[in-house]
């Protein structure tokens, strides 16, 4: 059966919308062994780019692959070790996905000029 459009205009006239992928967290251990302080900072991270841990998707990659996220998201954070090819604190284009590289949450706990490198890398890539 098909759908005469004329009749899909008159049903839906606010037309249809299309809702970007949330921007993907990217942890290089696993969501048990992050600690209490290492997910509070996490949050405030967060809050800062207007976001919440509900409205990111939080993945584990023992090893940064910019390939796994399906579906693709516009917006990649990534917390961990050093990837090749990826320079820290800089926000960059990669086959389309924006992408910050941060050293682990652990790291950034301990040391507040990284957390201020991350933060001017996130408010260019966010647009804050």
């Amino acid at each position: 059966m098909e759908i005469n459009p004329v009749l899909l205009d008159f049903l839906f006239p606010e037309g249809l919308m299309v809702v970007a992928p949330a921007p993907t967290i990217i942890i290089d251990q696993p969501w048990d062994t992050i600690t209490a302080a290492e997910k509070t900072l996490l949050e405030k991270i967060l809050t800062a780019i207007k976001q919440s841990l509900n409205s990111v998707t939080i993945t584990y990659q023992g090893t940064f692959d910019l390939s796994a996220p399906n579906p693709k998201p516009d917006h990649i954070i990534y917390f961990g070790k050093l990837v090749k090819g990826i320079p820290l604190y800089e926000a960059i284009d990669a086959n389309g996905v924006k992408i910050v590289a941060s050293e682990s949450l652990y790291h950034l706990s301990n040391h507040e000029e990284a957390r201020k490198k991350l933060w001017l890398a996130l408010k260019k890539q966010f647009s804050v």
